[in-house]
């Protein structure tokens, strides 16, 4: 039978009391650094979602406008109504965004005038161009001016009506 044996010790107890709170030093030292860098994905994420927001709306309110029928693009006062349901559909689609998104304004086009601008005149294209200043508002590390991050989302269609 052998005796049990315990752990050996340590030839230098003294190198033990030297690698006390050694991790809480390494963690005091990279949390910081750390988090500097989970927070520039984290901001570029934020980024592409509300550049990816503001292009949909933007092409579906340009895809609701270029399917108008020609009878209503023709009368001014029709033409001006299907502008401002796109101008709506527009900004339904930008509120997911809040409150960022409350601030942008879509800009809807035909042929490059206001819709409903010429009585009796079908579109060749339709434009809606949605323009709004992002901010860092999740981590408020990265800055983003004075004015914010402009986000642009621009799309022209083909006039497509019935």
């Amino acid at each position: 039978m052998t005796p049990t044996s315990s752990p050996p010790r340590p030839r230098h107890p003294r190198c033990r009391r030297r690698q006390r709170g050694v991790a809480a030093v390494e963690a005091a030292v990279l949390i910081p650094v750390m988090l500097v860098l989970f927070t520039f994905p984290v901001f570029l994420a934020r980024v592409y979602w509300h550049y990816t927001v503001a292009q949909k709306a933007a092409q579906d309110a340009a895809r609701y406008l270029s399917t108008v029928s020609r009878q209503e693009m023709r009368s001014t006062t029709l033409s001006a109504a299907a502008s401002n349901v796109a101008t709506a559909i527009a900004r339904t689609e930008l509120a997911e965004l809040a409150p960022e998104g409350s601030s942008a304004t879509p800009i809807v086009q035909c042929d490059m005038r206001p819709c409903g601008s010429q009585a009796g005149v079908v579109p060749g294209t339709v434009r809606v161009a949605v323009t709004f200043n992002m901010f860092d508002t999740f981590f408020g590390v990265v800055d983003s001016g004075r004015y914010g991050l402009r986000i642009n989302a621009d799309v022209t269609m083909d006039y497509a009506g019935i």
